[in-house]
């Protein structure tokens, strides 16, 4: 151990004193949790003096900081060693199975970078919630936005309607939406997180480029041809659903079958419900944390595209996809998305599309993962 010590701090080594600040620890553990882990040493100060700890129940506040100011919590190895005469405490942190990790009460995120811990970059973050199995992106929260950056109206209808949440305190309403994962604790403060935003802000695009979508509808078969209509959707969910609905009708066309002189059936040249479950599986499904890129609808003379930034999550393949597996990438939102009605279940899009396709002896969807960006086209024959 005194070797250990001698070589000084490392990437899978700090060392603090007895008295150092929980939210400290915590940051320490945090880090060491979303990197490979690592040791903590208490009782010996930043210089590898050996100072050693006066009271046994460090190790007890250890033990409840890597519980209660870590999320989610961590399980520590810990030991007393005697060196120099001197008793410390060495906290082993194990990597952590759930990233990422972060500090509660901050709502910061940490990993190691030499013998320091940092914060990570955009992208940094972005990887280690790719890589998590219980967090997603979408819980992080929007730093710069606050609750009343979310659209109360449309909150007040979703809780009252279909959560049936509608009495209350006005003083609870944000723990209210913390209770639905809208809204994360930060500093002491309430802050949308990135669900919030694209399921309820006011304007989620101030904060969130990524909550853009895009459509366009074009004269020929690519977009070299002149342009119909384009037009850009952001708000509220439902807003934007509604919104891109609406251009898909204004820009496609209903033909009519007659059998002996009489009006038979209409027939849809791109059925509702397969663009409201494209356009919101797009919506849930995308990956944000790929900044200044929008779920795009292409509409074309022979097709109508639906086109999402990022590939597929790892355990998924367009095979899967196309027997039915899935993967929540952003179950927050899509959990919203089917209360609303948009999504009739949960998991099923592709298969029931292709049903309605086959009904109507038309193509099946075909699907494409181009690694950037997943596109999903419909022929309109």
């Amino acid at each position: 151990m005194k070797d250990m010590i001698r070589m000084g701090e490392s990437s899978v080594l700090e060392f603090k004193m007895e008295e150092a600040h929980n939210d400290s620890i915590a940051k320490e553990v945090v880090a060491f949790s979303n990197f490979m882990g690592g040791k903590l040493l208490m009782g010996v100060g930043d210089d590898g003096s050996i100072i050693g700890t006066t009271n046994r129940t460090v190790e007890e506040r250890v033990v409840q900081i890597c519980r209660n100011n870590v999320t989610p919590s961590v399980l520590p190895r810990t030991e007393f060693m005697d060196v120099d005469g001197k008793e410390i405490l060495v906290v082993e942190i194990p990597k952590g199975s759930s990233r990422p990790y972060k500090v509660k009460t901050t709502g910061k995120f940490y990993v190691r970078a030499g013998s320091s811990s940092v914060e990570p970059t955009n992208e940094e973050l972005a990887r280690l919630f790719q890589n998590g199995e219980m967090v997603h992106y979408e819980t992080k929260p929007v730093h710069g936005a606050c609750v009343n950056d979310l659209n109360r109206g449309y909150l007040n209808r979703y809780m009252s309607e279909i959560r049936q949440i509608d009495e209350f305190p006005e003083e609870a309403y944000p723990q209210v939406l913390n209770n639905l994962n809208l809204v994360a604790r930060v500093n002491g403060d309430y802050v949308p997180n990135i669900a919030g935003l694209i399921l309820f802000g006011n304007n989620p695009k101030e904060f969130l480029s990524q909550s853009v979508c895009q459509a366009a509808c074009f004269k020929g078969i690519d977009e070299s041809t002149d342009i119909l209509e384009l037009k850009e959707f952001s708000g509220a969910v439902t807003e934007v659903m509604e919104g891109l609905l609406r251009f898909v009708e204004r820009n496609s066309r209903t033909d009519v079958a007659f059998e002996n002189g009489v009006k038979r059936k209409d027939f849809e040249q791109y059925p509702a419900p397969i663009v409201r479950e494209l356009i919101a599986n797009a919506i849930a499904h995308r990956d944000y944390s790929i900044w200044g890129a929008s779920n795009r609808l292409m509409i074309f003379s022979d097709r109508l595209e639906m086109r999402s930034p990022g590939t597929l999550p790892n355990t998924i393949t367009v095979e899967r996809m196309i027997m039915g597996v899935s993967y929540y990438r952003n179950p927050i939102i899509m959990q919203v998305l089917k209360d609303f009605g948009y999504v009739e279940s949960i998991g099923r899009g592709i298969i029931r599309c292709n049903r309605r396709l086959k009904k109507l002896n038309r193509n099946g969807l075909e699907i494409i993962d181009l690694g950037a960006e997943l596109r999903v086209v419909v022929m309109n024959w």
